[in-house]
Formats: C-alpha cells, structure tokens, sequence
C-alpha cells in the first residue's frame, strides 16, 4: 500500500522558511488522519491532533519543541496554512495516491474498461455576500467513488471549459468517460477519442433541443427491449429498461463525432401513495456493440450517478454544505481531504462510511494504516 506522505512531499509549502514549527508533511498528515477519523472542520482537524498521543505524532513527522509546550499543530497553525496551500498540487498528489490505491483495490469493468464520471458540486457555505460560492469539478471512478482529479471552476457555467485541463493529466487509454448533458460538446468527444484514446458515454437531456429531436426520432419502435431491471428501496419500486440503435454512417442525422451507438433508458418509478412517474434518457457512445452489451451499457449509465452518491456522503457524513470555511483555498483543500477519506476508505471495502469514520474517531493510531503508514514501535519495541 502506498505511503501518503510520499505523495504529499511534492505539494509546495507557501510558507516563510522562518519560524516553521512543523513541516507541511506533516501537516497535512494530520489533516489526512483527521478525516478519515471522520473530522468535518478545521477546529476537529486540530482535536484529532490533541487526542493523538506524542509517539503517534512523531510517526506523522511531528517533533514536539523543548520551548513549546503544544505538541500538534493548532487550529490557527492548519487554517493558515489550508488558506494559502497551493490545491491544485494537493488535488494532483491525493488524486495520484488514490489512483494507485484504487488500481490495487480493484478490478477494471469487463473488456478491461474503467468507467470514470465527470460532474460538478458546488461548496454552498462558502459563499459570501462579497464572493460567490465555490464550484468543483471531479473525475470519479465508477465501482468505488475515488476522486482521481479535481479543479475549482468559479461557477457551474465554468464546467465545460475545465473539462478537458482536468482529465488532461490522467491516463485514458482504452477507458470511459461518461459525462451529464452539460459536457455533451462535440470537441470533448473528439478530444477524448482522438487525443486520449479513450471511449465516452454522452448523455443527451431535452434541453439540448436539436440533439435530443434527432435520437427521438429514430425508430425505437422497431428495437425490441434489450435488457431491464427492477428494484425496491427507499419506500419505491424502480424499473428500467435498455434499447441500443447502431448510428449508421448513412444517417447523418446525429452528427456526433465518432458515435457508434444510440442508447434509450425508460425509467418507471411509483412510491409509497403517489402516481407512477416516467422517464426517457438518451445517449450516444463511441463504444460498438462488441466492445459491450445492452446489459454493460445499463451499468454504465447508472454507474455515471455514483458521484452523487459520493456527494451525498460529502454532504451528510462530512457537513460540506453546512462548512462556513470560505478564506483563501481552505474551503478545496477540506474537500480535497473529504475525497481522500471517503475514497481510502472505499478502497478498503467500507460501505458506511459514516459508521466507519465513528470506529477509528476514538482510537486515532487507527488512522495510520488506512494512510500507508506503519506505525512507529514504542520505547519497548513492540
């Protein structure tokens, strides 16, 4: 297993060479440490270092000072220093160690594939009335929620034009991207396919009126259901159906770049005392009927929404919507640690994350392992 701090020695300290009681490993180890514990503030980074006994400090690169008498660093020390990071470094080296972390944990989609989701969240706290709310851009992977890249947009309508500097640094070769209607840009597709060398799932919603009236249009009629599923949960029954059309060269109808299939998904869903509501999604891909089956495409698209549920455990579990940090780069690198914990801990089989953060909250040399950090024996050596 990799050891974090490793990654985190490339990220560049901003601060003074004077007077630094601490180095920026170690830091941002305990920040690391913290969230995985489940610390959802810049007050709980700084108690995570409290709690945590003198020897496991030290293993995180913590030397107390004679003429000092705190041992870790105090919340005023990490949010100076949060507030002045360079994030982008930071989003490039946790975005690394998670690569490696999820290529060992896991195994790819069949036909070798990773399947990778590109979406938006916003920081809702962070706005001010003198500054909007900060907006992010992700690059998730599909079968655990690990945030491989990262990059603040400004706003939503910033999306499109971050979308390629994002995935930029990321090996793509032979593997898909799927992206919501926001993304569905004709250069993003050939950019992926001709410079990437990668595959995409391109979602068309109504909105996209000329795009949307050309796969509407197409004889659906004629292609019976290729696969379907249900489930019931959450107080609701939820069905979903898959046809597949081959884009004919001929057609010239859907002028997508390297399109070779046309996909419609038919939701139906009725909850508890309400009326059954209905759903049509469409989507093109550069993927071919033998590279997978109606049954992998299905997976694929509703594989696209595990973002949100990583954005759920942001939310719920870490409090991101209700953080008030808003100065300087602090808000993205608190984001920058949710996404480490939730994807280190997803590496190792977590299924709540919730539940899990809890278990290690008391017990903080729990922390270390999940980091790639072997602890330091004690005086006695054992």
């Amino acid at each position: 297993m990799p050891d974090l701090r490793v990654f985190l020695e490339a990220v560049p300290d901003p601060r003074s060479r004077r007077g630094r009681w601490y180095s920026l490993a170690s830091i941002l180890l305990v920040c690391a440490a913290a969230a995985v514990s489940g610390a959802r503030t810049i007050d709980e980074l700084a108690e995570w270092g409290a709690r945590a006994d003198t020897r496991l400090l030290a293993t995180l690169g913590v030397r107390r000072h004679l003429l000092r008498w705190r041992h870790a660093p105090s919340r005023s020390a990490i949010g100076r220093l949060l507030e002045r990071l360079d994030t982008d470094a930071l989003d490039v080296a946790v975005g690394a160690w998670l690569a490696h972390r999820h290529t060992a944990a896991t195994t790819a989609a069949p036909g070798g594939r990773r399947m990778i989701a590109v979406d938006g969240k916003a920081l809702r706290g962070s706005a001010r009335l003198d500054q909007p709310r900060r907006h992010l851009l992700s690059a998730v992977t599909h079968s655990r929620p690990v945030t491989l890249a990262q990059a603040e947009v400004g706003s939503k309508t910033n999306e499109v034009r971050h979308f390629r500097p994002l995935l930029a640094p990321l090996d793509l070769d032979g593997q898909v991207v799927t992206f919501d209607a926001l993304h569905t840009v004709k250069a993003n597709a050939t950019w992926l396919v001709e410079v990437k060398r990668a595959h995409y799932i391109a979602v068309i919603k109504p909105n996209q009126r000329t795009a949307w009236a050309q796969l509407d249009c197409l004889d659906w009629n004629a292609v019976a259901v290729q696969h379907s599923t249900s489930n019931t949960g959450h107080g609701r029954r939820e069905s979903r159906s898959i046809k597949t059309l081959a884009i004919a060269d001929n057609l010239g109808g859907i002028a997508f770049p390297h399109a070779k299939l046309a996909l419609r998904v038919h939701r139906r869903r009725k909850a508890a005392g309400a009326r059954q509501t209905r759903e049509t999604v469409y989507a093109v891909t550069s993927l071919d009927t033998h590279q997978a089956r109606p049954a992998e495409f299905a997976s694929y698209l509703r594989g696209h929404w595990i973002v949100e549920a990583q954005h759920h455990i942001r939310d719920r579990t870490f409090a991101e919507d209700a953080s008030t940090v808003h100065t300087g780069n602090a808000p993205r690198a608190m984001a920058t640690f949710r996404n480490l914990a939730i994807g280190a801990l997803k590496t190792l089989g977590a299924t709540n994350i919730a539940k899990t953060t809890r278990a290690i909250r008391d017990q903080p040399e729990r922390a270390l392992p999940i980091l790639g950090i072997v602890p330091k024996p004690d005086l006695n050596g054992t």
